[in-house]
């Protein structure tokens, strides 16, 4: 067993052959994972090319065979090899075996073999993997950058940066004695406490600055600061949800409280009410009375419980989680005077707040002289009221396809706490909303998100009218394409040509227009779709059919469309019409429109190729040249 020089790096790593036993999982890194270690691992090449960058730990156990069983790391080992082997064309061989899952191995011998993925047959077991080499083909190494670089791309320094993870990217690697029971101590390593999160320690931070005027810690703000954060940390909970409704009452049956939800947000549920945190009840009970050390709340991670019964039975998820989330609330309040601490002589306007959680304490430690907590935790009382209110969540819906649904409520009292629609007469608002999120899904880096919370900066806009709200999201979605200088080569005189590299937000936004334009024109089908996550670009007339008499049209907008990668995969190389056949098992009433229109086009012509091509490019340049009409009212 080896218990020195542990450090390894990866290109040591991968002289070893490992194999993934069968009591461990499937590999299960989805984008952000896999676009997070590529981020960091490219910042730390930027920042210091000759230094090392440590990814963790794996714990391996080494059979008689030579080959070493992955006891613990499997899913940091598995994304290692699939970027190794998208950044180096010449590694031929897979490192990476399983014990009964042929499935797996025969799709690494194809993928190491060529280093493509559309030559597989289709087969759901190996779909996680295709998956994830498209997220790693297409992740942005520069997230805060529009036209942020990724792997495939050439305005990157390849080599360098592959030599950079090849020798500076380290793994500690960790041998376990042979004579190990693998399946106790797997057990053990998948039971074991997880470390404190940086937002907790945040917490404990915030409410050891609580102090009253004699220096000692106000336990009743204190309480009062943990039930907030508590409540504002459950994102997929409505915020109402997660305050008491019970009222207090006296001798005389008088109400001399009436309860958390109501104060804080007023009789309907549906208001915010800052100014009444501070008449916040505190529960009579030695939890809530006894002082709320820093080390107490680091220790024993207490978390106040709250009455979350409500007469709506929708399961929601969120957009964002609580540390992204934090990030944003801290641009929005204290990014000046963050610019102000980091300027030097190379920035002299100093740096902006990044919205990356990872920074979550580094950005703490140089705007705490600035941070009043009561003040933060009543700010942050309100953007999360905010964000409830006006930013969509995906909520299960037995009804929808795969799932789920879209949905913007508003909360509101019935008998009890209930939820309607925030703009009731209005479907722009939450279409517009998720072609935002579906384009830009990553939890982290949602720069729309700060736009739109920013239009609330202003406490007196919190009740914005729909028609307010939608004229600045289409501002914003206009924004988008007007500033992206990429996108002036759309003209007819200009075929724009960018085959998969086309950026999804494009799609969107040719299917968002669509949409608008057939909902206010009466002489126009209604088009019934909603944004999903599709991410793939689909080439209508497959590449395989590439010939000399259609190549320069092949990667053309005009044959082109957003699909699910598991479609993409599935459709692979069946032809036009095929894939058009209205009894076929791809054509769809829902289809969102550019598809759709291409596959009516297909079956009126009964063929799609440079002709219809071009045709429908030209007519998705008209659509683009009349966006400003269209979005109007």
């Amino acid at each position: 067993m080896e218990t020195t020089n542990l450090d390894k790096s990866l290109t040591d790593i991968l002289m070893s052959n490992y194999v993934v036993p069968l009591y461990q999982r499937n590999f299960a890194w989805g984008e952000e994972e896999l676009s997070r270690l590529l981020q960091d691992i490219y910042e730390s090449f930027l920042k210091n090319p000759s230094g090392n960058y440590y990814i963790g730990s794996l714990v391996v156990l080494k059979r008689k065979n030579g080959y070493y069983e992955v006891i613990d790391g499997q899913q940091r080992l598995t994304a290692i090899t699939l970027i190794w082997r998208l950044l180096d064309d010449t590694v031929r061989e897979p490192k990476l075996f399983y014990d009964s899952r042929p499935e797996v191995e025969a799709f690494f011998s194809s993928f190491y073999r060529t280093g493509k993925t559309n030559d597989v047959t289709f087969d759901y077991k190996v779909s996680h993997l295709v998956n994830a080499i498209d997220i790693i083909n297409e992740s942005k190494l520069e997230p805060y950058e529009e036209n942020s670089p990724t792997i495939k791309t050439n305005n990157i320094d390849l080599q360098s940066f592959k030599n950079y993870f090849a020798e500076k990217v380290i793994l500690v690697r960790v041998e376990i004695p042979q004579d190990t029971d693998v399946a106790n101590y797997f057990e053990i390593m998948n039971n074991r406490g997880e470390q404190l999160q940086k937002h907790e320690i945040l917490k404990a931070k915030l409410i050891d600055k609580i102090k009253n005027e004699d220096g000692n810690h106000d336990q009743r703000l204190q309480a009062i600061f943990s039930r907030i954060w508590d409540a504002c940390s459950q994102m997929d909970i409505y915020i109402q949800k997660s305050f008491s409704q019970i009222s207090i009452k006296n001798a005389a049956n008088e109400i001399t409280y009436k309860g958390d939800r109501e104060t804080l947000f007023g009789a309907n549920y549906d208001g915010i009410n800052l100014e009444e945190i501070a008449n916040m009840e505190v529960y009579n009970d030695v939890e809530a009375e006894r002082n709320v050390f820093i080390s107490d709340i680091i220790l024993n991670h207490r978390i106040y419980k709250t009455d979350n019964k409500s007469t709506s039975s929708q399961t929601n998820e969120s957009i964002i989680d609580f540390p992204n989330f934090l990030m944003h609330i801290f641009r929005l309040l204290y990014n000046s005077k963050y610019q102000n601490i980091t300027k030097s002589d190379k920035n002299e306007n100093g740096l902006t707040i990044p919205l990356n959680e990872k920074d979550l304490l580094m950005v703490f430690d140089k705007i705490e002289a600035s941070m009043d907590s009561m003040e933060f935790i009543s700010k942050l009382l309100y953007y999360r009221t905010v964000f409830d209110r006006y930013i969509i969540k995906s909520s299960q819906s037995e009804n929808s396809e795969d799932g789920f649904r879209w949905s913007l409520d508003m909360p509101t009292k019935y008998e009890s706490l209930d939820f309607k629609n925030t703009f009731k007469d209005n479907e722009r608002i939450p279409k517009c909303l998720s072609m935002l999120q579906v384009t830009y899904r990553t939890k982290k880096y949602k720069n729309w998100l700060l736009e739109v919370l920013g239009w609330f900066c202003d406490e007196t806009d919190f009740y914005i009218s729909s028609e307010i709200y939608q004229k600045k999201l289409d501002g914003l979605v206009c924004k988008y394409y007007t500033d992206n200088i990429e996108y002036k080569e759309i003209t007819k005189e200009h075929c724009y040509s960018k085959g998969t590299d086309t950026p999804h937000f494009l799609f969107n936004f040719i299917d968002y227009l669509y949409w608008v334009e057939s909902q206010k024109d009466e002489k126009k089908q209604k088009i019934n779709f909603d944004f999903k996550y599709r991410n793939s670009v689909e080439h209508h007339l497959p590449q395989s059919f590439e010939n000399e008499e259609n190549m320069i049209q092949m990667n053309n907008l005009g044959n082109l469309c957003l699909v699910s990668k598991s479609s993409n995969s599935r459709m692979n190389n069946e032809a036009p019409t095929g894939k058009a056949d209205k009894n076929g098992k791809y054509y769809k009433s829902n289809l969102p429109p550019k598809q759709r229109i291409m596959y009516d086009i297909t079956n009126e012509k009964n063929k799609w190729g440079n002709d219809e091509i071009a045709n429908h490019y030209n007519e998705v340049v008209e659509l683009l040249g009349r966006r400003t009409e269209i979005l109007s009212f």
